[in-house]
């Protein structure tokens, strides 16, 4: 365990020192996610990049091969030297902690906001450019519909709820009505 906690540290903090920018992050961080994703979706590239059988330079040379023109050229070398070491397990830790390490290293925010209908793109980045000067950050954002919501927002900045929903209003005044 410890082995691989140095591991995760060694592959985060070199794709950390590769991002000079939040647009550097951005293609880093969607790089991993994707990867990572195929890796949980596609069973038959899971087995592919786990297989004892299929030599880790096959690996590599496919890999480079599928994703070299659309990747983050540090994130595919790094991505190189994890199957070549067989710690594809551990890519969702290293995804983890890099993104913690340069949420520091850039002044990143991570906003998640949730709405009660689907937004528009100019109601998106309104929102965005908003929160971004507000806060004085770069922003991660992603939004999310809930229909449960009557109306308002629900906007979670790294740790802190705002939550403006009239669900949230209506459940306060009830509270404060019930104790008169």
């Amino acid at each position: 365990m410890k082995q691989n906690l140095k591991k995760i540290n060694i592959y985060s903090n070199l794709l950390n020192d590769a991002v000079n920018s939040f647009d550097d992050f951005i293609g880093v961080k969607n790089g991993l996610d994707k990867f990572n994703q195929s890796l949980k979706d596609d069973l038959s590239i899971n087995t592919f990049f786990k297989s004892k059988t299929v030599e880790n330079i096959e690996k590599m040379s496919l890999f480079e091969k599928a994703v070299s023109n659309s990747m983050n050229v540090i994130l595919v070398e790094v991505l190189k030297v994890v199957i070549e070491n067989d710690d594809i397990s551990l890519l969702k830790e290293v995804a983890k902690h890099f993104t913690l390490l340069s949420k520091q290293k850039l002044n990143i925010a991570f906003v998640e906001v949730v709405s009660s209908n689907e937004m528009n793109t100019d109601q998106k980045d309104d929102i965005s450019n908003s929160l971004s000067k507000l806060i004085n950050k770069k922003i991660d954002i992603s939004f999310d519909v809930d229909k449960n919501l009557i109306g308002g927002l629900k906007i979670k900045v790294d740790d802190t709820l705002y939550d403006s929903s009239l669900q949230t209003k209506l459940e306060n005044a009830k509270s404060k009505l019930v104790g008169v």
